[in-house]
């Protein structure tokens, strides 16, 4: 009985071990019997460890980006599916060729409708719609509209992948433009009217850039006579000012001299002859190294020098 206990014990060991299984990080998961041949596809699994029972595994899809090349540039090393670039023609009727780079994912809710309608080959329908598209989408546009609404014509391109990706259950992540190839005397001619027309805007620009120059110049010269009013102005001012200042001092000089002489006058009593010989004297002190004589009359002179 112990015997028989191991065994059953050891039987449902190995059970429950085959019953486990695994999504890997980046992967989503569908579980598949093994026996019966059927898939859940009530349920999708994300990365981790389940308990599945036995006969039980994952199929398993990328829940990461993914990169569809329409491109031969060999420069660019491979990331994803890569095929020959698109051929195509323009609204008008010349060759086209594109190369474009996409990126896609799946939509982690509609796996399970994924793999109900196109198993795990679904990477070829996106590639053959996306293709579809593409083509669909240029032929709809000029070639002169290709060059100049490039970025708007990326968008629209983007925009239409993206639709036709959801009814398969995915979404459209990023496209890029790489290369639009026309006929060589096509883009020959284009380019030359694209430099025509950088030339005509540059000479634009400097006639912009010459009447900027001239106007500014008329403001300069403006300025400058302004400046030379106003300097002139503040220096006959400034004389005006000094004079007149120069003019009140001296008045104000003689008034208080006057004024002087007057107190002297009363003072000392003196005479107007008395009071000129007392001005006299004092014009001594505004001379320098005067000389005063007296005394001579009497034969003893004195002679008194301002030192």
């Amino acid at each position: 009985m112990l015997g028989g206990g191991l065994c059953i014990l050891i039987t449902c060991a190995i059970g429950a071990v085959f019953s486990l299984g695994s999504v890997p990080p980046l992967k989503l998961g569908i579980a598949y019997n093994q026996f019966s041949k059927g898939a859940d596809l009530h349920k999708v699994y994300h990365p981790g460890r389940y308990f599945i029972g036995p006969f039980n595994n994952f199929i398993l899809f990328p829940s990461d980006v993914r990169q569809i090349e329409f491109t031969n540039n060999n420069r660019i090393m491979p990331t994803g599916l890569r095929y020959a670039p698109l051929h195509t023609r323009t609204k008008e009727g010349l060759g086209l060729h594109l190369q474009v780079s996409l990126q896609y994912k799946l939509v982690p809710e509609k796996v399970s409708q994924l793999y109900s309608e196109f198993n795990q080959a679904y990477e070829q329908v996106f590639v053959s719609s996306v293709r579809d598209v593409l083509i669909k989408a240029a032929s709809e546009y000029e070639a002169q509209q290709l060059w100049q609404e490039r970025e708007s014509f990326s968008q629209k391109m983007q925009t239409m992948v993206d639709t036709e990706l959801r009814k398969t259950y995915a979404e459209c992540w990023g496209l890029q433009l790489m290369i639009i190839d026309l006929p060589n005397g096509f883009e020959k001619s284009i380019v030359e009217t694209q430099v025509q027309k950088q030339m005509m805007l540059i000479r634009e620009q400097q006639q912009i850039s010459t009447k900027i120059r001239a106007e500014t110049s008329v403001i300069e010269a403006e300025f400058a006579r302004k400046v030379k009013v106003i300097m002139a102005n503040g220096q006959a001012n400034y004389t005006v000012v000094t004079k007149e200042a120069s003019a009140t001092a001296e008045q104000n000089k003689i008034d208080a001299e006057s004024e002087a002489l007057t107190i002297v006058k009363e003072k000392l009593n003196l005479h107007p002859e008395g009071l000129i010989t007392y001005q006299q004297y004092s014009a001594l002190d505004d001379l320098d190294q005067a000389s005063l004589m007296f005394g001579f009359e009497d034969g003893e002179g004195i002679i008194q020098t301002k030192r």
